[in-house]
């Protein structure tokens, strides 16, 4: 929640007046009821009395509930991750949109939303207009792992529509773009494996396989190295598939394959392990 206190204090260490913070963004009314009655002003309105303190508003939010709600979108990751988007929209559902505050916490949310209508609502139209949202955002390329997901997300809906000469521009811009991105927390490392794992699947179904290779390698390799298994299952099955199709040996294949369903019992990936079954 918003820490009003602080919200004060730093106005007063400032020496603006009410009238003097609220001049051209809100009455003084509205920047009394905040102050004095705790009446929360449009999240546009705080934005502008923050800006013109020169702090954000994450700056005046208790940390536990920035730390709640980003544990909520985390988890909803963890979710796309199983392909259980049914649970995602739960969780998204849980969210109240005045709790998103700070902008990564925003694309986030955009971009997780874009997928619920992709893969649930199946609103290629609403999924567009979410990942949209992301890239006009001016500062989106400044977080750019929500740039690249909002990239991925839109070839994802030209795909699904058949579209592979619009679908495969987006994933171009990708990969002219994937160097020097941030991975030093445990969520941008999720969403980027995301970002090469959906590229080599994408390549993978338009016979593209020395690309795809390419970008599930760069995964899996990322994987051993960080320590993750989060996406190794779904990287060593679609290796599993472009080793079939390129006539690769059935010793390899049948590896990917006992990999791949070794990490999906590990993710309780119940989805995979019955394409794998099926693969087998």
């Amino acid at each position: 929640m918003i820490n009003i206190n602080k919200f004060i204090s730093i106005r007063k260490k400032l020496g603006l007046s009410q009238t003097e913070l609220c001049n051209g963004i809100c009455t003084q009314s509205t920047l009394s009821k905040f102050e004095n009655n705790g009446h929360i002003p449009s999240l546009k309105i705080l934005n502008s009395l923050c800006d013109r303190m020169n702090i954000n508003v994450a700056d005046i939010m208790d940390v536990d509930s920035n730390k709640k709600t980003s544990h909520k979108l985390f988890e909803a990751d963890f979710a796309v991750i199983q392909l259980d988007f049914p649970k995602v929209a739960q969780i998204l559902g849980s969210i109240n949109k005045k709790e998103l505050v700070r902008q990564e916490d925003t694309l986030h949310y955009y971009y997780l939303r874009g997928l619920i209508a992709l893969e649930l609502d199946h609103s290629e139209t609403d999924a567009l207009y979410y990942f949209n949202s992301i890239l006009d955002v001016k500062l989106s390329k400044q977080n750019k792992i929500y740039y690249l997901l909002a990239l991925k997300g839109c070839s994802r809906v030209y795909d699904l529509q058949h579209d592979v000469y619009k679908a495969r521009h987006y994933y171009d811009i990708i990969l002219n773009s994937i160097s020097n991105v941030d991975l030093e927390d445990e969520d941008s490392l999720l969403q980027f494996l995301s970002i090469l794992c959906n590229g080599g699947e994408f390549y993978g179904r338009n016979k593209d396989y020395q690309q795809s290779d390419k970008l599930l390698k760069m995964g899996y390799d990322l994987c051993k190295k960080r320590h993750v298994i989060y996406f190794a299952a779904r990287i060593l099955y679609q290796l599993a598939q472009n080793n079939i199709a390129e006539d690769g040996t059935q010793e390899e294949t049948t590896q990917y394959l006992n990999d791949a369903a070794a990490f999906a019992r590990l993710n309780n990936n119940r989805v995979l392990l019955e394409k794998i079954s099926s693969l087998n």
